[in-house]
């Protein structure tokens, strides 16, 4: 769920990761970072700025306020995996390894759900021998077991901005809505809207390229519309 820092509700559901984007606009100390603060430990949150965010507000709310708890990390794991005892012995390892980093353990949790049960705990140790940013091997690794009409609609969802169900049917883009997060998130506003998150955007773009034809031809039939 996407919404604009101005805008965030007082309540959100407790069940997606709720993308605030725009904090930099936000006063600190003001009662709509008030409400972003409310929000840390009870979704799992990404904040999301096309500034930095104030330092004054890092001082405030810094990573021992945004990173899960041991015992979140498990929450997110045994409701991706629907299976609590599965979840209780992979999330002491998985948030070593993530540092409680609510993007990284919703990334590690959806990947994981796709995983063959049997094969879940040693993919979760090869975490540890990732060379690199971990960020980007968990976007590469969940796209990696995504169906081919998934892949495709997160790959052409990556170049557009927010795609309502309406514009998907004109695009081609007829994946089921919702069926890919946290690659693909709902957006907050009137109708049933989706957006992949600026965050991952880059990532998708560069595990997922688009010839630059292919790329313009999508871009001319969004604005068209």
């Amino acid at each position: 769920m996407v919404v604009q820092a101005e805008e965030l509700p007082a309540e959100v559901p407790l069940d997606v990761v709720v993308v605030v984007d725009g904090v930099e606009r936000l006063e600190v100390g003001g009662a709509g970072w008030g409400r972003v603060v409310a929000l840390v430990g009870v979704v799992p949150l990404v904040l999301s700025g096309r500034e930095p965010i104030p330092v004054a507000a890092v001082d405030r709310l810094g990573a021992g306020h945004l990173a899960f708890a041991e015992d979140e990390t498990y929450q997110v794991l045994a409701a991706a995996l629907a299976d609590a005892a599965g979840a209780d012995g992979l999330a002491p390892d998985l948030h070593l390894l993530t540092g409680g980093w609510p993007g990284l353990v919703g990334l590690a949790a959806a990947w994981l759900a796709r995983v063959p049960q049997a094969e879940r705990a040693s993919s979760v140790r090869r975490l540890a021998r990732v060379d690199g940013g971990l960020q980007e091997h968990l976007v590469g690794a969940l796209i990696g077991v995504l169906d081919a009409g998934e892949r495709e609609f997160v790959r052409r969802l990556a170049h557009l901005p927010v795609v309502d169900a309406g514009r998907a049917d004109v695009l081609g883009l007829a994946e089921d809505w919702g069926a890919v997060p946290p690659l693909v998130v709902p957006v907050r506003q009137e109708g049933e809207a989706f957006v992949v998150p600026e965050p991952l955007r880059r990532t998708i773009q560069q595990r997922l390229p688009l010839a630059e034809h292919e790329r313009q031809a999508l871009l001319a039939a969004f604005q068209g519309m």
